[in-house]
């Protein structure tokens, strides 16, 4: 899957504009969170246009590009979703939504956890959950993902995690659609 299909998929589930007072993310644009982001360049662009319950897609279309550049660095680079995506697409797009969604370390912490879950200490070294995906993640999924039907089944094993996530996460009760999230693939 391609960074397009991956963003569009998150986007899906993110909405467009959000400022729930409930949402610990505060303030949301196609799942931008000014708390975490507040120095993205869309921010001056959505305040010049308030009030507003839905931005127009004149404003839609002219932040869109910043809303991709923004995921593409802060999410799919970082997360190594390129190199990710060789070994599995379905993969790399379940890391990139739950990083989107949980932060960057718990995307990535759902990661390690699953490759552990499939057979740390038998096929490949146990990980340290730490959040960062360096060489040791890179070689567990390599192994991983070359066992037929294992791409999809650590895909899963990450969908686990994250419903785990949300169980735990007192919001849960206030936002029940994040379970969603946890659902297969397309």
């Amino acid at each position: 899957m391609s960074f397009d299909q991956a963003l569009q998929a998150v986007i899906a589930f993110e909405g467009i504009y959000c400022n729930d007072p409930k949402d610990s993310g505060g303030e949301t644009y196609l799942g931008i969170s000014r708390r975490n982001f507040p120095k993205w360049p869309g921010w001056p662009l959505i305040d010049a246009a308030k009030p507003f319950k839905r931005p127009n897609s004149t404003l839609q279309d002219g932040l869109y590009a910043m809303v991709e550049t923004l995921y593409w660095h802060e999410f799919w680079v970082k997360q190594r979703c390129p190199d990710i995506e060789r070994h599995s697409e379905i993969v790399a797009e379940e890391l990139f939504e739950a990083s989107v969604n949980c932060g960057r370390t718990a995307g990535a912490k759902f990661l390690q956890r699953a490759l552990n879950l499939l057979g740390s200490g038998t096929r490949w070294p146990t990980l340290v959950d730490d959040g960062v995906i360096g060489e040791k993640t890179m070689a567990a999924l390599a192994k991983c993902t070359a066992r037929y039907g294992y791409d999809r089944l650590l895909m899963r094993c990450q969908n686990l995690y994250q419903g785990i996530y949300y169980i735990n996460w007192p919001g849960h009760k206030d936002f029940p659609g994040v379970f969603a999230r946890t659902g297969d693939v397309q």
